[in-house]
């Protein structure tokens, strides 16, 4: 779909830009937007910085930075005389490309993380940027503070931000583990919290990558992807009862 209204609209002051949430980086989110012939910029997110929880989402953003109402999006597209370039005041407020990997701003948030560890939005966006650099050691301590600070079945039965929050965070540890128990048991303890049919993809994929390679056409739905999307959900249950 996306595709073709970017083949449509290319021309018109409009883009898209794709975001892969895939636990697997670069290699299998290449091969599913090669497989549907994607020509629009893609990026892919392993370590779910974005926060955006439950997948897929689409956002419209206007010329001015701000984020618009979705309803009749082409229409409104279609009264614009001519799109403008986003100003200097709007990009000044966005982060500059490898901004993420800075030390001072890394040194930042960990100083903001340390002041208030209980904030997971802190917590788990310090442990994507320490996941980047390839600092598991410290980004486990970074989020392991922040999950010790949480109930987890009690946020889970909230059904709120936080349980996402709190979901993202022991996914970025369950990537932080090298001990293949401690893995799997945070990455269940992820869905348990954001239970998303994308998340529990993601999941399952963590769990038991070697089902998911050579994959034919890059699936990224096969039986035993099934299977332990309905394992976690009937686990879920249980553990919330």
């Amino acid at each position: 779909m996306w595709q073709k209204k970017f083949e449509q609209l290319g021309d018109e002051g409009f883009t898209i830009v794709g975001l892969a949430l895939d636990a697997e980086g670069v290699p299998p989110a290449k091969k599913y937007y090669d497989r549907f012939g994607v020509t629009f910029p893609a990026l892919v997110d392993p370590d779910y910085a974005t926060q955006f929880g439950a997948v897929p989402k689409t956002f419209f953003v206007g010329e001015d930075g701000k984020v618009l109402a979705l309803e009749n999006w082409e229409q409104r597209l279609a009264t614009v005389d001519s799109a403008q370039l986003i100003g200097s005041e709007t990009e000044a407020k966005w982060s500059k490309p490898n901004q993420r990997l800075d030390a001072a701003e890394i040194r930042r948030l960990s100083l903001a993380s340390a002041a208030v560890p209980a904030d997971l939005a802190t917590a788990t966006d310090l442990g994507s940027r320490y996941l980047a650099l390839g600092l598991k050691n410290e980004a486990r301590k970074v989020l392991q503070r922040a999950v010790d600070l949480h109930d987890a079945k009690s946020v889970a039965r909230a059904n709120d931000a936080v349980a996402t929050l709190l979901g993202q965070a022991y996914f970025q540890l369950a990537r932080c583990s090298d001990d293949r128990e401690t893995l799997v048991s945070h990455a269940r303890l992820s869905f348990y919290l954001n239970p998303s049919v994308g998340f529990g993809k993601q999941i399952a994929r963590l769990i038991a990558p070697e089902k998911f390679d050579d994959r034919p056409h890059g699936d990224f739905d096969n039986p035993f992807r099934e299977a332990t999307l309905k394992q976690l959900q009937r686990g879920r249950a249980e553990w919330l009862r």
